[in-house]
């Protein structure tokens, strides 16, 4: 391996090396020369390669190749994700704030700004070529319709398993490394707790004394420094101050109002009736955001959906009862 292009760290469980993309040199999207060879050393040991890559679609994020520099939403704390329909713009997943594409990056004004997301399919069919056809994929996601039981008996003749899934329920005895192909590509998630599933899904791995890889444009990343060190105190430090800047649980309570129905008129008439309410009931320190136009459609439903942070929620919650408990096409995610 090119030890200028890495670094290794040692953890209390484990030995965890950190591959900057910056100056990784590329055989496909996301996969490094370093990782190649990672792969082929776990298999040539008799062992198996455990690879992460949590995303099925296309550019979930965007990010400064020169710098490492992401866009996050002010109000969220969360990635912006990277729409190219209708036009080129950056979408929160949290609470819908829209910004534009950024032709340059904002931090250091380099224009080497790169879509991060790649299908884990594309993936697939890239190990595939680079390995050779000799080399057994198994690719674990949604997309792949099998029961957990067949996938176990699977694992035993594969040399790689290549998952969306946190695993860290499962544990095989011929896992002989595990592999983040993109570290920021799982901060992209919209969800306020993913930094807290990050660092336990590795926790994890670094308590069975397994070799660890991670790619990554943000190698100095806080959240990386914290799983490295593998200070608990220090990471729930960081993770409180995190989450009382940006009023999330248990610092504040989040709810989610979801507005979902087969029909799109009914959609944006319940909608509309909510936004008015809530905007007359709600006090002045309430967050609220909310999907300003139908953008996807989930199992059947058109869906739209409604953020609201504060100290306090009941008051409005209660207020809210008619509209939100009794219609089937209300549902209220309450923290």
């Amino acid at each position: 391996m090119n030890s200028d292009k890495s670094y290794s760290m040692i953890s209390p469980s484990s030995i965890i090396t950190v591959i900057p993309l910056q100056t990784a040199k590329l055989e496909a999207p996301n996969i490094s020369i370093e990782i190649i060879h990672i792969i082929e050393w776990i298999i040539k040991s008799g062992k198996k390669a455990l690879i992460f890559y949590s995303r099925r679609g296309n550019a979930r994020a965007w990010i400064c190749a020169d710098c490492g520099h992401y866009e996050k939403c002010p109000h969220c704390d969360i990635a912006f994700a990277y729409h190219t329909s209708p036009k080129k713009c950056l979408i929160c997943h949290q609470c819908n704030t829209i910004n534009p594409y950024p032709i340059v990056c904002p931090q250091c004004q380099g224009s080497k700004i790169n879509p991060v997301g790649v299908g884990i399919q594309q993936i697939e069919e890239n190990l595939i070529k680079i390995l050779g056809e000799n080399i057994s994929i198994l690719r674990i996601d949604s997309d792949v319709k099998e029961k957990t039981e067949v996938f176990y008996k699977k694992i035993s003749t594969s040399d790689v398993i290549l998952t969306t899934h946190f695993w860290s329920t499962i544990s095989h005895p011929d896992i002989g490394g595990v592999i983040w192909l993109s570290f920021e590509l799982n901060l992209s998630l919209p969800s306020y707790h993913i930094e807290e599933d990050i660092y336990n899904e590795i926790s994890y791995f670094k308590k069975q004394h397994l070799p660890l890889y991670i790619q990554t444009y943000t190698p100095d990343h806080p959240l990386l420094r914290e799983i490295i060190d593998g200070n608990f105190k220090s990471f729930l430090w960081y993770l409180s101050q995190e989450r009382r800047d940006f009023l999330y649980p248990p610092f504040a309570e989040l709810a989610t109002i979801r507005v979902h129905d087969e029909q799109k008129k009914k959609v944006i008439e319940i909608m509309s009736k909510l936004i008015n309410k809530i905007g007359i009931l709600k006090n002045k320190s309430t967050f609220f955001a909310f999907d300003t136009e139908i953008i996807e459609r989930y199992h059947g439903e058109w869906q739209q959906k409604i953020i609201l942070k504060d100290k306090n929620l009941s008051y409005l919650i209660q207020e809210l009862e008619v509209e939100i408990i009794r219609n089937r096409s209300v549902t209220l995610e309450w923290n």
